[in-house]
């Protein structure tokens, strides 16, 4: 079966509204719950990396076929692979370039990945970048 090619905007849109999606959960929690800000700081610490990690291997599937190549689309795979099989700790592939120093993130080789909102949103900002570019 073949796919239709990425519509780079439809992307956007949908990551775009998924983000918001967040925001107004985050906005509405804080406000009305009858639970303490606390509790609603723990619930929303816990899911939050939940979401945005899940979110950034969505980001990734839609763009699967895509050569290995440094820079940003490349991290994005190899946290995306390591999310999904490395049981979300930071695996090296020699088949994905990656310089810690020089990644978005700066995680070694080991570390947890557990994105936040601001991670995700300079995610698609250096995502697009590197996209515009071809890679």
């Amino acid at each position: 079966m073949t796919s239709a090619p990425v519509s780079i905007e439809a992307c956007r849109a949908q990551i775009a509204a998924q983000i918001q999606a967040y925001r107004d959960l985050v906005g509405a929690a804080s406000k009305a719950s009858g639970m303490s800000l606390v509790r609603i700081d723990a619930a929303l610490a816990a899911f939050e990396p939940a979401f945005f990690n899940n979110l950034l291997v969505a980001l990734d599937a839609r763009f699967a076929q895509r050569p290995a190549a440094a820079g940003p689309s490349s991290e994005v795979r190899l946290l995306a692979a390591s999310l999904l099989h490395g049981g979300g700790v930071l695996a090296a592939d020699p088949a994905i370039p990656y310089d810690a120093d020089a990644s978005l993130l700066r995680l070694e080789v080991g570390e947890r990945v557990a994105l936040n909102g601001d991670d995700f949103e300079a995610w698609c900002a250096a995502f697009r970048s590197d996209r515009s570019r071809g890679v």
